[in-house]
């Protein structure tokens, strides 16, 4: 009896130590793949928190606190900056398409950019982030989000990607 308890635990723990790493593609440029920490859980009053306060986005959870992402060890390098602008300017980035795909995988389907940060995937991407720091950039030079979604999508929008569907400031 004691065998087969043992026994039933043992897969139990693997499977929640399994839990903590998700699979995600390295897009550092190498073929290979890296597991990608997901993001600890919130505390209770985290979990509560009020959706996104912006009132013109097509998103609107709440995008995660910054703290989570501060492990570079774990996280993207600067997830936790880029995490700090989706909360600056989220109507900013709701207007930005994300070229790491995640719009068009039927896993993910994000919305547009600020979708990534409401949850742990653009601590794991490389492109999300990028993309955020470069709105925040921009944004913080006074550029017009016209510009600054023209730049973004100019410069990450790959060959061969369909057209990226855009919202004009007074749709917003």
């Amino acid at each position: 009896m004691r065998f087969r308890l043992r026994a039933a635990l043992v897969p139990a723990a693997l499977l929640a130590a399994a839990a903590v790493f998700v699979p995600a593609a390295d897009r550092s440029g190498s073929d290979g793949k890296k597991a990608t920490p997901v993001a600890p859980a919130a505390p209770a009053a985290a979990r509560k928190a009020p959706q996104n306060s912006c009132s013109t986005c097509l998103e609107r959870r709440p995008i995660l606190d910054p703290a989570l992402f501060r492990d570079r060890s774990l996280y993207e390098p600067d997830a936790a900056a880029a995490y700090e602008v989706a909360r600056r300017i989220p109507a900013t980035l709701d207007r930005l398409h994300c070229f790491c795909e995640c719009a068009e995988s039927a896993r993910f389907h994000h919305k547009t950019l600020l979708t990534c940060f409401t949850d742990s995937h653009a601590a794991g991407c490389g492109i999300c982030v990028k993309e955020a720091l470069l709105a925040g950039e921009l944004k913080q030079k006074g550029a017009p989000d016209d510009e600054i979604a023209s730049l973004v999508h100019g410069m990450f929008r790959t060959e061969g990607h369909p057209p990226v569907p855009t919202r004009p400031a007074s749709a917003r």
